[in-house]
């Protein structure tokens, strides 16, 4: 992967992260989760397209249709396993 191919991955990965924190809301530690998350699974998206020789959805040296896909769903399961945005547990009151 050539450099202007890893910078373009970075762009499409953190724009679907920002997309996904505007959808689902939530503080800036989700929005870094968030993009993080993005930026790990496009690029696994992206090797493990290269390791099983996918050529469909290439966009120059970047696998771009695996690592999208590969990023919706990384981000799906990361809003799964953080739960709910509402916040942390509220004390009980006691009368």
């Amino acid at each position: 992967m050539s450099l202007p191919s890893a910078y373009l991955g970075f762009l499409i990965a953190s724009l679907l992260g920002f997309a996904f924190h505007v959808v689902r809301g939530g503080t800036l530690g989700r929005l870094l989760l968030y993009m993080v998350t993005a930026w790990i699974a496009f690029f696994l998206g992206h090797a493990v397209a290269s390791l099983m020789g996918w050529g469909t959805g290439r966009l120059g040296s970047l696998n771009l249709l695996p690592a999208v896909v590969a990023t919706i769903i990384g981000l799906a399961a990361a809003s799964l396993l953080v739960g709910p945005r509402g916040g942390g547990a509220r004390p009980s009151s006691s009368d």
